[in-house]
């Protein structure tokens, strides 16, 4: 099933056209619907006019170019393809093929030559639109959105996560987890497996939070060695994302630690099953749920932290502007409330001079208040 991605090809478009380097890389890993982008590249009405050769890499048909008058060749590689960039570059080069290349590749390739288009999966909103609802934030501020029919798409979303395999089909889900686990248990001797296992159920139960090494060693009786070593494991095959905290001051603010979050919503539900998306762990599949939107959206433009004081008073997330180092703070609530939590009213008092707006994310209301005549934009989770 081909997803609407309309958005992203634009801004890929932007991307390559906006770029003078010869080779592109489109970077992607498994079951984030690699192919079926490039037939979207392929296909989309933003390409036409350029004289583009396809070429599509097989174990039966290697790598094997002519030439011929192209301005652009995209190399579609089979997944079970084992062929290095720097193959790619040497016989292109060395055949004088004066064309720009956009391939795929697992990892990034630190290259002059080379620009980086980290291929994000499926969206919300992809997802909503997919689903028959184009989420438009002007029609939810004017009240005139179903909520509750886009918060249950939410709440499906939020268990099969970005991958269109497990949107599909999501009897997936499970199978994928254990796919993960099963080529991260390669880094592990046989008898730390379960030990491994207890431990990405830990920090599900501790997403949101701050992680502290000490604290997981001693509620697991393991050595913080240990946490270290597991911790690199799941940061290195892509299972969970840290964020460190905004700090200005050292003196009352928290600048120490970091939190950590699911890169997918499917690790998270199928690393807690039962428990998960209930009571206090709800509140932090919020949050991963909002992170992952934000982090797909605004990662080329914007810094994403949290803040906290050490008195315990914290914003959820905070958004700086690479180029302006403007912050909007975003407090995530499960609640349906436009209550401003005195935590952001404190942050504002501080930060006034740099704030452009602050958001509440809530369960489903829509509105804006403001504090000293500056905008507090109140909005559905949905709506991110």
């Amino acid at each position: 099933m081909i997803y609407p991605r309309t958005k992203l090809i634009s801004q890929f478009h932007e991307f390559f056209t906006g770029s003078q380097s010869k080779y592109t890389i489109i970077v992607w890993e498994l079951w984030i619907g690699k192919t079926t982008f490039l037939e979207l590249i392929k296909t989309n009405s933003l390409f036409e006019g350029n004289s583009i050769a396809h070429i599509h890499i097989t174990e039966d048909s290697p790598l094997n170019l002519q030439i011929i008058d192209y301005d652009t060749i995209i190399l579609f590689i089979d997944s079970d393809v084992w062929i290095s960039f720097s193959e790619i570059r040497t016989f292109i080069e060395s055949n004088s093929f004066n064309w720009r290349v956009i391939l795929t590749n697992t990892e990034q390739v630190e290259d002059e030559n080379v620009e980086n288009f980290v291929l994000p999966g499926i969206s919300f909103r992809e997802y909503s639109e997919w689903m028959g609802h184009t989420v438009d934030v002007g029609t939810i501020m004017s009240g005139n959105a179903n909520i509750s029919e886009y918060n249950a798409l939410r709440d499906t979303y939020i268990h099969l996560g970005q991958y269109p395999i497990n949107l599909n089909d999501s009897t997936h889900v499970d199978v994928w987890f254990s796919d993960k686990l099963a080529i991260m248990n390669q880094e592990l001797f046989k008898k730390e497996e379960w030990d491994f296992l207890e431990f990405i159920r830990t920090v599900a139960m501790n997403v949101g939070d701050i992680f502290k090494e000490e604290r997981i060693a001693k509620n697991m009786n393991i050595s913080r060695r240990k946490v270290r070593k597991y911790t690199e494991i799941m940061l290195k095959y892509n299972l969970i994302k840290a964020i460190g905290p905004w700090v200005e001051n050292t003196d009352v603010e928290l600048s120490r630690h970091v939190k950590v979050y699911f890169t997918d919503l499917s690790y998270f539900y199928a690393a807690l099953w039962v428990s998960y998306y209930h009571g206090e762990n709800k509140q932090w599949v919020i949050e991963n749920f909002i992170l992952g939107e934000l982090d797909r959206k605004l990662k080329s433009t914007h810094d994403i932290r949290f803040y906290r004081k050490k008195s315990w008073a914290e914003v959820s997330f905070v958004l700086i502007e690479k180029n302006t180092g403007k912050i909007t703070p975003i407090e995530v609530t499960t609640r349906s409330s436009e209550i401003i939590p005195q935590a952001l009213k404190s942050f504002y008092e501080t930060y006034s001079d740099r704030i452009d707006h602050a958001m509440i994310m809530n369960d489903s209301i829509a509105t804006r208040k403001d504090i000293n005549w500056s905008p507090i934009i109140i909005l559905p989770h949905i709506a991110i």
